[in-house]
């Protein structure tokens, strides 16, 4: 093996092992803070960029997960975000 090869070889390892090692760390952190994003009903409807009442309709029909305190509706950032996913994958194959 070349001197070359066997140096790009270490430099390739290396970097996974501080990806894995930075990813570790951080992994705990990113968590925390996407669950910590709670929006309330008007938050939601302008991150989704929808109107009142399509956002009321996705949640009569069970499209989107919300929970509820008192009266008002509360919708974390991590479930919108997996709504708009699988609403990107349906679009997909059309």
């Amino acid at each position: 093996m070349k001197t070359l090869d066997l140096i790009e070889l270490i430099r390739t390892d290396i970097k996974r092992e501080l990806r894995e090692e930075i990813l570790a760390e951080l992994e705990p952190e990113i968590k925390q803070r996407l669950y910590a994003n709670i929006f309330t009903f008007d938050e939601a409807m302008a991150y989704l960029k929808v109107s009142e009442s399509t956002l009321r309709r996705m949640v009569r029909d069970g499209e989107v997960p919300f929970f509820r305190q008192r009266v008002n509706l509360y919708f974390r950032q991590i479930d919108l975000d997996k709504t708009i996913r699988k609403k990107l994958k349906r679009h997909e194959f059309r």
